[in-house]
């Protein structure tokens, strides 16, 4: 039987926020807290009842939000990006074959007079048009959001599964934007002292500000590389 605490009233939920990922999807409920994950490839009996046991019935939900989780972006400035050029200088930056099959949505971030375009593959917009045919669906890419609340001097990470989306400002202007896709933690401490050294940048405990929860065991792993988290915050 489903355990009555992990069951979500839909009337208690103003937006279902939605986590696309390679291999499937992770949802939040109306208080951000996980909820749970459901794979891509499961049939359509396996999904209606993975929704219904956590409450939610798709067909009465009004909004859904849409983060796509994967490394294909592009910031451009403003004045440059035109939907004339814009797939021209997606191709140029992602490759010629990453468009096939993929939709272009834009975000507007307007500190940095930029735009953010990443791509949504339109077998995952229309299943997710399938399971909410009711709702509004709007896609949003984890890395605005990222930018917009980043520090103004030093590096700003979320951890999103296998994906480190790093910002670094200094003196308050914008310097890198990127995600790091990282199997293991070495992989992700050598990426990070690798900007570290690059932008020469004063190593201590406040160079890193943390988006978002950091799993324990990564934060153990990467304490020997004096990585700093929320939990392990002193000085080596």
């Amino acid at each position: 039987m489903e355990n009555l605490n992990n069951v979500i009233s839909t009337n208690n939920i103003h937006t279902l926020h939605v986590y696309l990922y390679k291999d499937g999807l992770a949802f939040n409920d109306g208080l951000g807290v996980y909820q749970g994950h459901i794979e891509w490839n499961k049939s359509t009996k396996i999904q209606k009842d993975f929704w219904e046991k956590k409450g939610i019935y798709p067909s009465q939900l009004n909004f859904v939000r849409v983060h796509i989780c994967h490394q294909h972006f592009l910031l451009i400035p403003q004045k440059y990006d035109s939907p004339i050029y814009r797939i021209g200088f997606l191709e140029k930056a992602l490759g010629e074959d990453t468009l096939v099959g993929q939709e272009i949505q834009v975000q507007k971030i307007a500190s940095e007079a930029a735009n953010l375009l990443f791509l949504v593959p339109s077998e995952w917009k229309d299943l997710l048009s399938y399971w909410f045919p009711l709702s509004q669906i709007t896609y949003q890419h984890p890395l605005e959001d990222l930018i917009t609340k980043s520090q103004e001097n030093g590096l700003s990470i979320s951890i999103h599964q296998q994906q480190a989306y790093i910002v670094l400002r200094k003196s308050g202007k914008l310097t890198l934007a990127n995600i790091f896709p990282f199997s293991k933690a070495t992989e992700l401490a050598f990426y990070i002292h690798s900007i570290r050294d690059s932008y020469l940048i004063k190593w201590n405990s406040s160079s890193i500000q943390w988006l978002g929860e950091v799993d324990a065991t990564l934060a153990e792993e990467l304490l020997p590389f004096r990585i700093y988290t929320p939990i392990y915050s002193h000085e080596a």
